[in-house]
């Protein structure tokens, strides 16, 4: 479906607005089940990153859309990571044009503008298909901004703004490792390096027996050998939340801007919704400090610094 052709959306740039009409087609994707579809939140970052969010509080099917619709309001509304533009995705019925019909919804705000837009696609199920009436409509291009502007946006300590960005850009890697379900997050290593230039390995300890606690000893033994040049340098990796039992599993990524008195380590959270997606459990989140990737250089010693240690060695003899 292309937004060529539908109305000009004010509120959105056209970054915004091809996000827009991809959420409509991911709306119509899961129109295709008779039974609906738990509603959806999708988050375009600042760099071009997509996430999908499921919004359904338990699996045991006793949420009502209604209440996944509250429940992407109140995620949205906090939203705790950077974007550019969200939307909130569910589907109901539409009723006009002297009659009703069933249509998917979505709700799009870009971060920064003082209103959203309201779209709608229409269809109807004949054959055992989903047919489009017609294309997106919009039904009002002011509405309520979905994220509130007062939001307090997450910290990453640490990090400046380029390698923040360079370890949530990691995490989206990882992210992708896991979208196909056969697939699993393989350890691996990135760099930032000083040009802007950035490079990527997949970390192996045993190619008969791979771990993924030898694969991130052999990672960091090869990033501590690291030119000092380096901006950032980043280790990659799955595995789950113990205790946790609203995310299948979670992709770990810890992160070291060299020059800063430590590291950082962060964890994104995410739910299989079909065989080649997953949705994110909010954004990522800060686990903890964690040692420098790349030793500290120690800075060399003056020979008036040198001098007063020999004296202050003779006096105390």
């Amino acid at each position: 479906m292309s937004s060529a052709g539908c109305p000009t959306l004010d509120n959105l740039d056209d970054g915004s607005t091809a996000f827009l009409f991809e959420a409509v087609d991911l709306g119509m994707e899961y129109a295709k089940f008779e039974d609906g579809f738990v509603p959806l939140a999708t988050v375009l970052g600042p760099g071009g990153q997509k996430h999908i969010w499921k919004l359904v509080g338990d699996e045991d099917g006793s949420w009502t859309q209604e209440q996944g619709v509250a429940l992407g309001r109140e995620k949205l509304h906090d939203l705790d990571e950077d974007a550019h533009c969200v939307t909130l995705i569910y589907d109901g019925y539409f009723t006009g044009d002297g009659g009703r019909t069933e249509a998917v919804f979505v709700e799009a705000y870009q971060l920064g503008r003082p209103a959203g837009v309201h779209m709608c696609q229409r269809y109807e199920r004949r054959g055992g298909d989903v047919h489009l009436i017609g294309n997106p409509m919009l039904l009002d291009d002011v509405v309520p901004p979905l994220v509130s502007p007062d939001r307090q946006p997450v910290e990453y300590p640490h990090l400046g703004p380029e390698a923040k960005e360079f370890a949530l850009g990691a995490i989206a890697v990882g992210i992708e490792d896991v979208e196909p379900e056969a697939c699993v997050v393989q350890p691996f290593a990135a760099v930032l390096a000083e040009d802007g230039s950035r490079d990527l390995w997949r970390l192996v300890d045993d190619e008969l027996d791979p771990t993924v606690g030898g694969s991130l000893d052999l990672g960091r033994d090869q990033l501590a050998s690291l030119d000092r040049s380096t901006r950032c340098a980043a280790l990659v990796w799955g595995g789950d939340i113990p205790d946790d039992e609203d995310q299948e599993g979670a992709v770990f990524v810890e992160a070291y801007e060299l020059g800063r008195p430590a590291g950082v380590r962060l964890v994104q959270p995410y739910r299989r919704i079909d065989h080649d997606r997953v949705a994110l459990l909010g954004g990522p989140q800060v686990l903890e400090e964690s040692e420098p990737l790349v030793p500290p250089v120690e800075a060399p010693r003056s020979e008036a610094f040198a001098r007063l240690q020999e004296m202050a060695a003779r006096k105390r003899s």
